[in-house]
C-alpha cells in the first residue's frame, strides 16, 4: 500500500502581497491616530505647565503683594554696571566656593517662582553652576522637547508678555525699557518696578501673562535662536525672557526649511505663528546663524497655548489679527477687541 504525503497549504505570492498591503494600510491608518493621541497628551501637559506657573505667580503675589519682577541685565550696587547680557555678581566664584549664594536680584521671573512650583531646593542652591545646569520639567513643552541642556545649561519654552513693545537690554539701574513710551505688558524689566493685580486696567482675565515662544524645530536643541541661547533663569532682559505683540518682523523665509542667504525676505506682524514658520537662518555653507525674533508661537496644531494674568489657560488660533493680539497683550490700553 502506497501512502501519499499530504499536501502542505501555503500562501501564494499574490496572497502574501495582499496581506502585506493590508498591513501597510492599517499602519498608515494607525500612525496618524497615535500621533494625534500623543499630541493631545502633550498639549494637555503643556497647559498644565502653564497652569502651575499661573498658580505660582498668584501665590507669589499673595506672599509679596506684587507679581515677580521680569529680570534685568546689570550687577549689584557697587560693581561696574553692564547693559548686557545677564545679571552678574562679580563675586560669584568666591561666594560659591564658600557655599554662599551670590546676589541674584536681577534673575528673572522663572527663578523667582521656583519655591511655588515645588522647586525650593533649587531656588536655594548656592551654586550658580548647579542652578544653570538644572532643567525644570515645568518649563518645557513636551510637544517641543524634553527637559534638556544646551551647551551645558537649561532653557525654558515659556516667555513673559512685554506688551506692545520691547527694548532689549538694561542701560541703567533706573531704565524703564519704555520703547515707544508705553509700558503696557504683564511682565516688565525689573528696573521698571513691579506689577500688582490692580495695575491690569483691562482686567487680568483679558491680558496675556506668559505663552510659548516662537522657535523653529531645527533649533530646538542647538541654541541657534537668539531667543533660546541663554540660561533659563538669568538671561537679562531680552528675547529669552519676554516677547511682544506690536510691530513687524522681517526675516529670511524658505517655506519652513532652513533659509540660506539667497532665500527671500518675509515681513510679518507679530502675531502667534506655528514653529514651522519660525526663522532658521544658515550661511552659504549650511552653518547655523544666530537670529532674534520677538514674538510668540508654538509647536501645537492650530494655535498657541497661553496663560492669562488671572491664572487661566487658553488657546489662541494662528492667524488672528494683530489688533486682537495687541488687545490681548496690553494690560492698560482699554481695547475691546476679542482674540477669539
Amino acid at each position: 500500500m502506497i501512502f501519499k504525503e499530504p499536501k502542505r497549504s501555503a500562501f501564494t505570492l499574490i496572497e502574501l502581497l495582499v496581506v502585506i498591503a493590508i498591513i501597510a494600510v492599517l499602519i498608515g491608518l494607525l500612525v496618524p491616530a497615535v500621533q494625534k493621541v500623543r499630541e493631545a497628551a502633550n498639549r494637555a501637559q503643556c497647559q498644565n505647565n502653564l497652569k502651575q506657573i499661573g498658580l505660582a505667580y498668584h501665590n507669589f503675589h499673595s506672599a509679596y503683594g506684587n507679581f515677580p519682577k521680569g529680570g534685568q541685565d546689570g550687577r549689584p550696587t557697587g560693581q561696574p554696571w553692564q547693559t548686557c547680557c545677564n545679571w552678574n555678581d562679580q563675586n560669584v566664584t568666591t561666594l560659591n566656593a564658600a557655599g554662599t549664594m551670590e546676589n541674584r536680584d536681577g534673575y528673572n521671573w522663572r527663578y523667582q517662582i521656583l519655591p511655588y512650583i515645588e522647586q525650593e531646593a533649587l531656588f536655594k542652591t548656592p551654586s550658580r553652576a548647579t542652578l544653570y545646569a538644572t532643567a525644570t520639567k515645568t518649563y518645557y513643552c513636551p510637544s517641543r522637547r524634553a527637559p534638556t541642556l544646551i551647551n551645558g545649561t537649561a532653557r525654558c519654552d515659556y516667555n513673559g508678555n512685554s506688551g506692545t513693545n520691547f527694548v532689549n537690554g538694561t542701560p541703567s539701574e533706573t531704565d524703564k525699557s519704555a520703547g515707544s513710551g508705553i509700558v503696557d505688558g504683564a511682565v516688565m524689566n525689573s528696573t521698571a518696578g513691579t506689577l500688582r493685580v490692580a495695575d491690569f486696567l483691562d482686567g487680568t482675565s483679558n491680558t496675556l501673562l506668559i505663552a510659548e515662544k516662537w522657535l523653529h524645530p531645527t533649533n530646538y536643541t542647538n541654541g541657534a535662536d537668539g531667543g533660546d541661547n541663554e540660561v533659563w533663569c538669568n538671561a537679562g532682559w531680552d528675547e529669552c525672557v519676554v516677547r511682544q505683540a506690536g510691530g513687524t518682523f522681517t526675516y529670511r523665509y524658505n517655506g519652513g526649511a532652513k533659509a540660506p542667504p539667497t532665500a527671500p525676505s518675509r515681513t510679518i506682524d507679530r502675531t502667534p505663528r506655528p514653529d514651522s514658520e519660525a526663522p532658521a537662518h544658515v550661511s552659504a555653507t549650511g552653518a547655523n546663524q544666530t537670529i532674534w525674533n520677538q514674538q510668540f508661537g508654538g509647536p501645537h496644531t492650530g494655535g498657541l497655548v497661553g496663560l492669562m494674568s488671572d491664572g487661566s489657560v487658553r488657546g489662541f488660533r494662528f492667524g488672528l489679527t494683530q489688533a486682537a493680539w495687541i488687545a490681548t497683550c496690553s494690560r492698560n490700553l482699554g481695547e475691546t477687541v476679542n482674540a477669539d
